[in-house]
């Protein structure tokens, strides 16, 4: 049943971090892989029949025996790193809605809703890439491109469907209406337009959150461990136009900022955690929102062109009983809120283990979520709107994958097709 509520802080690290996280998992988990290998391949042929209401886990597991707790399933992913696997219930898609999203992995391809996938884009410079994170720029895309296991990021342009390498360093892509930008972080944060034009140096302890239609928001914490002050700066100059707010960035688009006060910092168990939506033009703050009791948000958000609707990740108050994954981090859930109303919804009959991710995509509504999971030795690309009791299986995806495949909506000149 669908979680509704009326009505965070998490801070998106340097990509070292995780690349760290992720080695200190395949050493935890290299002699999980093996054993859960069997019930993942075991999955595929079931899945292969077309989505009903109800249908089993899309990952192929059930749970143990009443009062045990079973190990999380996983699987082998790129480079050897273990995925484990998401508890999927699918539904049949219903809407008359049928966008276009560009998607990352193994290759990049665009899927149209209702459509057969097409073939791979061309210009992928070789097989054997990961496409990892995907921005959208004036007139073109940008994709990070991990040359398998390489630990060395490439960035390619898209334009009018093919892909072409730039030879620019970067540790992190940060896209824009106005600009896209390759972000570094040493010796100090500097940020390139891929586009054209003069770079910005941020100062120290200052981390880049969104360009939007009203400049750079970034994220500066004036003292070591304390609380973040969000600030727009002006892209030409480096200049601090206004002061935003004080906490944790979950996201910036069009005129808005979405951030987490300082309650949500630490997992508030029996508390609450609130989240405020702050005009990017104004600094004034346009909402709050409560969200339900010892949950926070757990992902950056992505939201809809108007910036009405936004989509994360949202972490459960507790464990899931039925299975553990030896780690303290908690499952989730993908959480859809609208900024007008204040109304949050969780997507039902989907469920993250912890420590993983999922790719997120709004329509040009914001009445349709993309989604992406990672499986390991492939992916799944899901679609749900209001109503639906789960997700609906859109497209299986090709792998290895290291991370759930990055989505990005096409751009309108290429919805038709």
């Amino acid at each position: 049943m669908s979680e509704t509520v009326e009505f965070g802080g998490w801070r998106p690290p340097p990509p070292w971090v995780w690349l760290i996280a992720g080695v200190a998992a395949v050493a935890v988990l290299a002699g999980v892989i093996a054993a859960h290998t069997g019930p993942h391949n075991a999955a595929s042929s079931a899945r292969s029949k077309p989505p009903s209401p109800a249908a089993s886990p899309l990952g192929g597991f059930g749970a143990p025996g009443a009062g045990r707790v079973g190990r999380w399933p996983a699987a082998v992913g790129a480079c050897g790193s273990p995925a484990y696997l998401p508890r999927i219930h699918l539904a049949p898609y219903t809407s008359a809605a049928h966008p276009t999203v560009l998607v990352g992995g193994v290759a990049l391809r665009e899927i149209t809703l209702g459509h057969p996938a097409s073939g791979p884009l061309p210009g992928l410079r070789n097989q054997g890439l990961v496409v990892t994170k995907l921005v959208a720029g004036p007139g073109a895309a940008y994709a990070f491109v991990d040359p398998r296991c390489s630990g060395y990021l490439w960035v390619y342009r898209i334009v009018a469907g093919v892909a072409s390498l730039l030879d620019t360093p970067a540790d992190d892509l940060l896209g824009g209406p106005h600009h896209a930008w390759a972000v570094t972080y040493a010796p100090r944060t500097v940020l390139t337009p891929l586009n054209g034009g003069r770079k910005v140096t941020l100062k120290p302890r200052t981390d880049p959150v969104a360009d939007t239609a009203d400049g750079l928001v970034v994220a500066y914490g004036p003292r070591a461990g304390g609380p973040q002050v969000l600030q727009l700066i002006d892209p030409g100059t480096g200049a601090v136009r206004r002061t935003l707010g004080t906490g944790s960035p979950i996201g910036a688009a069009g005129h808005v900022l979405l951030l987490s006060r300082p309650d949500c910092d630490a997992t508030p168990k029996h508390g609450t955690c609130t989240l405020e939506s702050i005009g990017v033009r104004t600094g004034r703050r346009a909402a709050t929102f409560e969200l339900p009791t010892g949950r926070v948000p757990v992902s950056g958000a992505v939201f809809s062109p108007d910036g009405r609707t936004a989509a994360f990740e949202l972490a459960r108050a507790r464990q899931d009983p039925r299975f553990t994954t030896g780690r303290r981090s908690l499952p989730t859930d993908v959480a859809v809120l609208r900024l007008r109303t204040g109304h949050l919804e969780i997507v039902p009959g989907l469920e993250l283990p912890p420590g993983t991710g999922a790719g997120l995509a709004l329509d040009a509504t914001g009445s349709v979520l993309l989604a992406t999971v990672n499986e390991g030795t492939r992916g799944a690309l899901l679609a749900w709107r209001h109503g639906m009791p789960g997700p609906a299986l859109v497209a299986e995806l090709p792998g290895p994958l290291m991370v759930a495949p990055p989505l990005l909506p096409a751009p309108p000149s290429r919805h038709n097709r």
